[in-house]
């Protein structure tokens, strides 16, 4: 249920029921309950989630409906030009950042796997670290929201 649940939402989200189950099925490639005739649920729920997200967004606009505008993410239109020999070296100064902080993750990933495995050895630490981290994470994020003072607050 959890895959299918997954898959449909990717599925929808971009408009591509065979790469939403296609997503659930690598992500939990390690399980062995994966089944044919599973694969095949998955991928029922995920044709009906695109079809029913697109039945519901023309209904909501007031347009026909149509195959082509499946997908909740919409990236806008670009425009087809050219790359030139200009845009490389961005491209390697973008692969480079991106790589030094994919190894930084690494590192620190790492070492608070080890410091886990040393001190936290009760299932009371284990819970408590996991709703720190829950509470940490959702105070960051809500108070980048409120710092930011936008659109974001009510009139």
């Amino acid at each position: 249920m959890i895959a299918a649940g997954a898959s449909a939402g990717v599925a929808s989200a971009f408009g591509a029921p065979i790469g939403g189950a296609l997503f659930s099925y690598e992500i939990s490639k390690p399980n062995t309950f994966w089944t044919f005739s599973m694969l095949w649920r998955v991928f029922a729920a995920t044709c009906i989630s695109t079809f029913l997200l697109g039945i519901i967004t023309s209904l909501w606009t007031g347009a026909t409906f149509s195959l082509e505008d499946t997908g909740a993410l919409k990236f806008g239109k670009l425009a087809d030009e050219e790359s030139s020999l200009l845009d490389l070296p961005a491209a390697v100064i973008i692969g480079i950042v991106c790589a030094l902080l994919g190894s930084f993750f690494i590192f620190v990933n790492i070492n608070l796997a080890i410091l886990r495995k040393k001190y936290i050895t009760q299932n009371w630490q284990k819970i408590l670290e996991a709703v720190m981290f829950a509470f940490l994470s959702t105070s960051i994020f809500f108070g980048a929201v409120l710092l930011r003072n936008s659109d974001c607050v009510p009139n």
